[in-house]
């Protein structure tokens, strides 16, 4: 696994700079984020990966950029706690082949809050959600096991192995009120607050479709269908397109006020294990928004401060 991340990086290096010169990473006429460095977005900080550089933070109210992590072969995941307060990271354990190693840390400072080793018989690497409310951790359902929720000490509080007689293997995301919504095949559903029974959201009509995102006042669920970015009510009525182009849309995060989505755009794989993109930004408001470079002055173009280019990511993507 870690020589395929190495090999991962490299490729990603070369993607930067053959991207960095390309049209595509012209600004736009899009407002918000730019060389000027101040945005209109509000309060709130946005995180994600990126190539070899490590994990990424952006200060929306002076659009500077920061690194809250440098690169680390070992990282599987990690999660910032909805207050932006606590950073939640798992890494491969290397001298447990079975296991991750989870750390809590004060986002503020970097002081460490707690550190334990989740085995769950096969560890695979896993991006863990902090809940709402940050008082527990769901670990996402890989190809061998389904989803766990653990306190922040590290011990199961809850686990959901399958549902009607289907292994769960698809995408989790929280509620505010800490229930969860997770897919089943073509299936969207959401749990009860015991964990002990679930209920049909929607089901999806998409050859390929994933990225579950839920906002943080628990009214909408955004999510990639097919090449674009579609946004529906929490209750699955009202789907509707949101991002179109010539290319490919994926990762959407929305803002803590609701009213944006942070997207990946020109969503394409690089290498087999790997995905890279575009950091852009729309209203999330329920119209549809041409996203190709220049297409739509509405659509924000990510470049933070002292920089000409758009920021890329290619991992795990948070707007807190």
């Amino acid at each position: 696994m870690k020589a395929n991340r190495f090999l991962g990086l490299v490729v990603l290096f070369c993607v930067f700079i053959l991207t960095a010169c390309s049209k595509k990473d012209s600004p736009g006429p899009g407002g918000g984020i730019g060389p000027g460095g101040a945005t209109n977005l509000g309060a709130g900080t946005i995180y994600y990966d990126w190539a070899d550089e490590g994990t990424h933070s952006i200060n929306l109210q002076t659009g500077e950029r920061g690194t809250i992590m440098a690169e680390n072969l070992d990282l599987d995941g990690w999660d910032v706690s909805p207050d932006n307060k606590l950073l939640l990271i798992s890494e491969g354990d290397n001298n447990d082949y079975d296991a991750e190693q989870y750390s809590i840390t004060n986002v503020a400072n970097g002081t460490l809050v707690n550190r334990f080793k989740w085995n769950s018989g096969y560890a695979n690497p896993t991006s863990p959600l902090f809940s709402p409310d940050g008082s527990m951790i769901a670990v996402p359902p890989t190809y061998d096991d389904g989803i766990f929720l653990l306190d922040l000490q590290g011990r199961v509080l809850h686990s959901l192995a399958t549902f009607q007689g289907k292994k769960i293997n698809g995408d989790i995301a929280w509620m505010p009120d800490k229930t969860l919504v997770f897919s089943v095949g073509n299936n969207l559903y959401r749990t009860n607050t015991a964990y002990t029974s679930a209920t049909l959201i929607k089901q999806m009509n998409f050859n390929t479709w994933g990225s579950i995102t839920t906002s943080l006042d628990g009214t909408k669920i955004a999510f990639r269908g097919g090449n674009h970015i579609w946004m529906m009510n929490a209750d699955g009525s009202g789907q509707v397109q949101v991002t179109e182009s010539s290319d490919n849309e994926g990762v959407p995060v929305f803002s803590p006020d609701r009213k944006y989505l942070l997207i990946g755009q020109d969503y394409h794989q690089s290498i087999a294990l790997s995905y890279v993109w575009t950091l852009k930004i729309i209203p999330a408001d329920g119209q549809k928004y041409n996203v190709d470079d220049g297409a739509d002055k509405r659509v924000i173009t990510v470049i933070t401060k002292g920089q000409t280019t758009p920021e890329h990511g290619d991992g795990v993507m948070q707007w807190r």
